[in-house]
């Protein structure tokens, strides 16, 4: 088996197990946490943050792809000390959210691309710890010049190196179209490439037309409110159902195992509690249940969770 990189060093992809493929071990608005670390007990985040990883293992979750970027806060020591605490495998991204620094514009594609490719290759900051993903991310700001410039230096990363792309895209505006139209443009091989947050949108026909394209979607941003998780569990069923069932996987997003934002310092979990209670058990607890409750099949549902991950994060079987 082809190893997958964690915060904890590579393992073989067998060991993968039960994988969320959109998560966040904590997230924070920039990069208060190390800017402003006065602002948060560290310590304090780093227990409340194993506590809640702890629950999500014993609740059957075995990995995440940790989708936070150094723009969303990451803390790669943080992250290896709650995998190592919990026993949460956790793949770390390289890459960037949907803000590119004003370096991003003074550097080449090429001079961003080997950023990526040097924690991939050899570790984030002064770590070791190597990245398993690449993250880039368009939203109601579009592609601007800045974010193509992003979206080229993660082709030609992965290109370089193998390492598979996870998107953040605005369904609504179907933005995972341009994303696949440009990493088509740098010959991305596509079944390198994870199209995210897909799950916002029940329009099948643009779901069918990434899918086309040879790329993976990641059906997400569970338990949602516009669609509602039913709605979401719909859609996948109606994807399963058209024959794309080892090309989906599931997540969250939103619900980190612990925040630091902004007037609101001490730990806590993602989102509101009262909406979801459950945090990143929802899907276990909730949303495959009603997979099941609909007619999908738990050998569906394990392609889904453990054996596309698995392929995705690995590059086995493409």
């Amino acid at each position: 088996m082809t190893p997958i990189q964690t915060v904890l060093g590579a393992i073989d992809s067998s060991a993968l197990g039960f994988t969320l493929a959109h998560e966040h071990v904590i997230a924070t608005p920039g990069m208060d946490n190390f800017i402003y670390p006065w602002r948060y007990d560290r310590q304090k985040t780093l227990d409340w943050a194993i506590e809640r990883m702890t629950q999500l293992k014993a609740g059957g979750v075995d990995a995440i792809i940790d989708m936070t970027t150094p723009d969303l806060g990451r803390d790669i020591e943080f992250m290896a000390d709650v995998s190592r605490g919990s026993g949460v495998h956790v793949v770390a991204t390289t890459g960037l959210w949907r803000d590119p620094p004003r370096s991003v514009m003074e550097r080449s594609e090429d001079a961003t691309a080997e950023l990526f490719i040097h924690e991939i290759e050899h570790g984030i900051g002064s770590t070791s710890i190597r990245a398993g993903v690449i993250k880039v991310a368009n939203d109601v700001e579009g592609i601007t010049p800045a974010h193509e410039r992003v979206l080229r230096a993660a082709a030609r990363a992965s290109k370089r190196t193998g390492c598979p792309i996870n998107t953040h895209s605005n369904s609504a505006l179907e933005l995972g179209s341009e994303q696949v139209r440009i990493f088509q443009e740098e010959g991305v091989q596509m079944d390198r490439v994870a199209i995210g947050h897909t799950a916002d949108t029940t329009d099948i026909a643009y779901l069918e037309r990434l899918l086309n394209a040879g790329v993976y979607l990641t059906m997400d941003r569970y338990p949602g409110r516009t669609p509602t998780w039913e709605q979401r569990n719909v859609t996948v069923k109606a994807l399963i159902d058209r024959g794309w069932g080892d090309r989906i996987m599931l997540g969250h997003d939103g619900w980190a195992a612990a925040w630091v934002w902004a007037g609101r310092e001490i730990p806590r979990g993602g989102g509101s509690t009262a909406y979801n209670p459950d945090g990143m058990l929802f899907l276990s607890r909730v949303g495959i249940p009603g997979l099941l409750n609909i007619g999908v099949s738990q050998d569906a549902i394990d392609r889904m969770t453990r054996e596309t991950p698995r392929r995705f994060l690995s590059g086995e079987g493409v």
